[in-house]
C-alpha cells in the first residue's frame, strides 16, 4: 500500500473528477427542480411574450463584450513577460475557455484558456496560468467596487419602498458597506505587501506556523506561485490599469442586468443590479452542471424576490438572462475553437491526439 503521505496519483485524481461531477450533478438538479416546481407555464409564456427585445439584445452585446475587457485585463497582466500579447488572441481564449465551462464538466475551461494563449502567444504554460491567480485577485476588487456602488446608489429609507424593501434596503447599505470596507482593507495590505515579495513572504511563514506541519509547505507553496503571478503588482501603471479593467468589467455586468430590467419592466434601481450581479458571482463559484443550469437560475430568482418581484417574472428573466449570458459566447468560442483546430475531446484530454 502507499505511504499515508504518498501523493495522489491518476486514479486519485480520476475518482475525486468523478466525485466532482456527480456532486456538481446533484446540485444543479436539485437546484433546476426548485426552480421549475410549480411554475405557472402559460403566465410564464405571456411574460416572456411581452418582454422588449432591444432591450435583450443590448444586454446580450454588452455581456459578450465582457470578454473583450478581460482580455485586455490579461494583456496587462501578462505584460511583465515581456513579449507583447494580442488582444485578438486572448479574447480567442477567453471564449475557448468560456465555451469549455459551459459545455465540460469540471471547469475544464480553466485548463483550455490558458493553453490557448500559450499556444497563440508563445508564453511558457506555467507563465500563463500563473497570471490566472491575479484575474481573481483582481475579480475580488471589481466585485468589491460594485458592493460600495450599490451602498452608494441604493436609496435611503425611502419611505415610498413598500416595508420589506426598506429594511432590505437598510440591510444590504449597512451589512455591504462592512464588508465592503472589510475587503478594501484587506486588498490594500494584500497590494502593499506584493510590492514586497521577501517582507511578504517572511510574514506568511510566520502565519502558517499556526498550520498542521503537513499543510505548511503546501500552503508555502501555494503562495510562491501566488506570488510569481504578481508581477504588475509592482508596476503601478499596470497595477491602476488592471484595476480599472476590472471595475469596467464589473460595472459592465451591472449595466447589462439593469438594462435587462427594463426589457421586463421591473422597476429597480441600479442599485438591485449590482446586487444580482454579486449574488450570481458568488453562486457560480458552487460545484454544478456544466452549462450553470439550476444553481444560476434560483439565484437570480430568490434575488429578484427579494426585491419584490413576483415569481413569475422573477423566473422568465432568470431563464432569459441565463440564455444571454451563455449562448452567445458559447457561439462565439466554439467558432474560435473550430478556427483554433481544438475539439471538445482534446480541451478535455490534452494529451490524446
Amino acid at each position: 500500500p502507499a505511504p499515508p503521505n504518498a501523493p495522489a496519483g491518476p486514479a486519485d485524481d480520476h475518482r475525486t473528477g468523478i466525485a466532482g461531477m456527480v456532486v456538481g450533478l446533484l446540485v444543479s438538479g436539485a437546484a433546476l427542480t426548485w426552480f421549475l416546481w410549480g411554475v405557472d407555464w402559460p403566465a410564464l409564456f405571456a411574460t416572456l411574450s411581452r418582454i422588449r427585445l432591444p432591450w435583450v439584445a443590448v444586454s446580450a452585446v454588452i455581456l459578450l463584450g465582457e470578454f473583450a475587457i478581460r482580455a485586455l485585463r490579461w494583456q496587462v497582466l501578462l505584460r511583465p513577460l515581456g513579449t507583447p500579447t494580442r488582444v485578438g488572441d486572448l479574447f480567442a481564449a477567453q471564449v475557448i475557455g468560456a465555451a469549455a465551462n459551459i459545455l465540460l464538466p469540471l471547469r475544464a475551461g480553466e485548463v483550455a484558456k490558458p493553453l490557448v494563449a500559450a499556444r497563440r502567444t508563445g508564453h511558457r504554460f506555467s507563465a500563463v496560468v500563473a497570471t490566472a491567480v491575479m484575474e481573481r485577485v483582481y475579480d475580488l476588487l471589481g466585485m468589491v467596487f460594485v458592493l460600495v456602488l450599490m451602498v452608494l446608489v441604493l436609496p435611503g429609507g425611502d419611505a415610498a419602498l413598500p416595508e420589506s424593501e426598506r429594511q432590505l434596503v437598510v440591510n444590504l447599505k449597512l451589512y455591504g458597506g462592512l464588508f465592503g470596507a472589510a475587503a478594501t482593507i484587506a486588498m490594500a495590505i494584500f497590494f502593499a505587501l506584493a510590492t514586497r515579495r521577501s517582507v511578504a513572504r517572511a510574514t506568511f511563514a510566520r502565519i502558517v506556523t499556526l498550520a498542521p506541519a503537513p499543510l505548511r509547505a503546501r500552503l508555502l507553496g501555494l503562495f510562491d506561485g501566488f506570488v510569481a503571478g504578481l508581477g504588475n503588482s509592482r508596476d503601478p501603471r499596470g497595477l491602476l490599469q488592471a484595476g480599472l479593467l476590472s471595475v469596467a468589467m464589473w460595472v459592465n455586468g451591472a449595466v447589462a442586468i439593469f438594462l435587462l430590467f427594463q426589457a421586463f419592466d421591473m422597476d429597480l434601481p441600479f442599485g438591485a443590479a449590482c446586487f444580482t450581479g454579486v449574488a450570481i458571482a458568488l453562486t457560480v463559484a458552487l460545484p454544478q452542471a456544466p452549462g450553470f443550469v439550476g444553481v444560476f437560475h434560483v439565484a437570480i430568482e430568490k434575488t429578484l424576490l427579494l426585491w419584490g418581484q413576483s415569481a413569475t417574472p422573477a423566473k422568465g428573466f432568470a431563464i432569459v438572462f441565463w440564455a444571454i449570458s451563455f449562448l452567445p459566447v458559447l457561439g462565439v468560442g466554439l467558432t474560435a475553437m473550430w478556427r483554433e483546430g481544438l475539439s471538445l475531446r482534446r480541451i478535455r484530454h490534452p494529451e490524446a491526439p
